[in-house]
């Protein structure tokens, strides 16, 4: 007989030093489903959901849907909105009956009002529940994983890709993982350490050096016998939470195989930490480059606002300096609802003429006088194409594209995520001919653009996602992390 399986999750990166909150309605905006509206979001989709609905139907596991609610990257979570995501989850699990097993989706880098390790205390929260059901997890490889969460469940799966193009599989895994645990009726040892060092997201690309060497020896450890998983979460530094920092859990058969594939991992990792290095430009200098480059597309990586890390979309610094250079054949993408309204008003055709950009806060850049034709505008919705979070329904809202010399400015309503060019193309804009793209990401963009860039440079923008950890006041740390001091000390004292 099928077992039972209650799937559900709850997904957000929060960035503590964003000014802005996220409530409710957010997660509603972004991925909110629930009943078989969950089974009719994800199916099909490179997601950890998508691919648990694949496993399961191999496993014959009959997943009984609870909830999902994902918000955009952003500011703290509000209170009443995380408490209102675990209620009704917990009510959704109340209303199936007997369930054998729970698979579970969350970010691992959430932080709520009130509840510092989200993810832990919704994990925890399931667990009360049902004390003796097997449950496993699966977490973003962005996760500032804490000892809470690896004790509130008995597995635990990672993203092993950044850009996080292996969702579905992480999602195939957790459910043979699960699986695993009801037919054997076993559990594996699992051996968690957490290192002082938090390396910015520019340096935490799985295909890029030092990060690349230090994954393949991961998946070569985990074939040595009896290991049932492996992870290395590198963190997400934009937050001030004393759990912050790179985590490494390995779980399998023998508790010491375990620790010593941890150890070695721990080491290679902390001796390394010295060759994550951002390599960023400054403004100036890189439109200058990519003006300069014989061929293009050449990406400007705004990190400082990647829209991706809980930064607003609307940083000005780059649009100023292109504006000033008069560059040629470039594209950037802006979230300013504002901006969109006033461009709705004169219509298509009109000539636009205000200020856009740098609205949301004073940390991004000012906002920038704007004068150009409006070429574009419409309501824009779409479903993704690439291979990151394939078959993802996107809502850009309203929609203007501004004509200002040889630059064009999409202005959008809701944050455009840059993971792969659709929105470019939702708009009448070929990526692949243009000179110049700044997307406002820190490494997702790679798994689309790099396919057809010519060249890519990090530019040294100010944001709530800078790279320059310095920049950030912490308060929660309860010892040195390196780069945010000169340097950690581990194995600790």
């Amino acid at each position: 007989m099928a077992k039972r399986i209650f799937i559900t999750g709850f997904w957000h990166e929060t960035n503590t030093f964003a000014p802005t909150r996220t409530g409710l309605e957010d997660f509603h905006a972004y991925q909110y489903a629930e009943g078989d509206g969950l089974f009719e979001a994800f199916a099909d989709t490179n997601t950890e959901i998508g691919g648990a609905m694949n496993a399961a139907m191999e496993l014959d596991l009959n997943l009984i849907p609870g909830l999902f609610a994902g918000a955009v990257p952003s500011g703290m979570i509000k209170r009443e909105a995380y408490q209102t995501i675990l209620d009704r989850t917990l009510e959704l699990l109340e209303d199936v009956g007997e369930i054998d097993g729970m698979l579970v989706h969350v970010h691992g880098a959430a932080v709520a009002e009130g509840a510092p390790e989200a993810d832990a205390d919704y994990l925890f929260a399931l667990r009360r529940r049902l004390p003796l059901v097997p449950i496993v997890a699966t977490f973003d490889l962005h996760a500032n994983m804490s000892d809470g969460l690896i004790a509130a469940v008995d597995g635990l799966i990672g993203y092993n890709t950044y850009p996080h193009n292996d969702m579905a599989a992480r999602g195939t895994e957790a459910a043979h993982m699960l699986h695993r645990m009801l037919w054997s009726d076993r559990r594996p040892e699992k051996i968690f350490v957490k290192l002082p060092f938090a390396p910015p997201p520019q340096v935490q690309a799985t295909a890029d050096q030092p990060v690349a060497g230090i994954m393949a020896k991961l998946e070569d450890m985990k074939d040595w016998g009896g290991i049932w998983s492996g992870s290395i979460a590198w963190g997400f530094p934009y937050a001030d939470v004393a759990h912050l920092g790179v985590g490494i859990l390995v779980q399998g058969d023998d508790i010491h195989h375990c620790r010593r594939i941890v150890d070695d991992l721990a080491l290679t990792i902390w001796h390394k930490r010295g060759e994550f290095d951002a390599g960023l430009i400054e403004p100036e200098e890189a439109v200058r480059r990519a003006m300069a480059a014989p061929d293009g597309p050449i990406i400007l990586a705004d990190v400082a606002d990647n829209a991706g890390g809980g930064s607003p979309g609307d940083g000005t610094t780059i649009l100023a300096e292109l504006l000033d250079q008069e560059a040629r054949n470039a594209v950037i993408v802006l979230c300013d609802p504002g901006a969109v309204r006033a461009a709705k008003s004169l219509g298509l055709g009109a000539m636009f003429s205000g200020n856009v950009g740098g609205k949301a806060d004073d940390l991004h850049g000012p906002p920038v006088p704007l004068v150009g034709e409006i070429i574009f505008q419409q309501t824009v919705t779409y479903s993704r194409q690439g291979d990151y979070m394939t078959g993802q329904k996107i809502d850009l809202g309203q929609v203007a594209v501004i004509q200002a010399g040889g630059i064009k400015v999409v202005l959008s309503e809701h944050k455009a995520l840059p993971f792969d060019a659709d929105h470019l193309s939702a708009v009448g804009i070929a990526a692949e001919l243009q000179q110049i793209i700044v997307v406002k990401s820190a490494v997702a963009w790679q798994a689309h653009f790099r396919g057809f860039a010519k060249g890519e440079i990090y530019v040294d923008t100010p944001g709530v996602c800078a790279s320059n950890l310095k920049r950030f006041d912490y308060t929660k740390l309860k010892h040195d992390i390196f780069p945010i001091s000169d340097d950690g000390v581990w194995p600790a004292k």
